[in-house]
């Protein structure tokens, strides 16, 4: 398992549980852009156990909060909000 995970990281940059979760990351974001489900709902189908350990991974990856996603979404249809 470390030969691996050495071997991995050697070749994708990322250990294989952060590229993981990057992957996770990047589909939650994709889906809190395009559709109107709740965070819980888009943590549970990106493979996140809930909403709170997606947000602590948005904020490890992407340096912000999954809601803050959502709402750079709505400013363009709505630059009020």
């Amino acid at each position: 398992a470390s030969h691996f995970g050495r071997l991995f990281k050697a070749s994708v940059g990322l250990a294989p549980h952060e590229y993981v979760m990057h992957r996770r990351v990047a589909k939650a974001e994709e889906l809190l852009q395009q559709s109107d489900k709740k965070e819980v709902e888009i943590a549970l189908l990106c493979g996140f156990s809930d909403d709170t350990l997606m947000a602590r991974w948005f904020r490890r990856v992407l340096g912000c909060r999954p809601s803050e996603v959502r709402t750079q979404r709505l400013r363009r249809f709505w630059p009020e909000i």
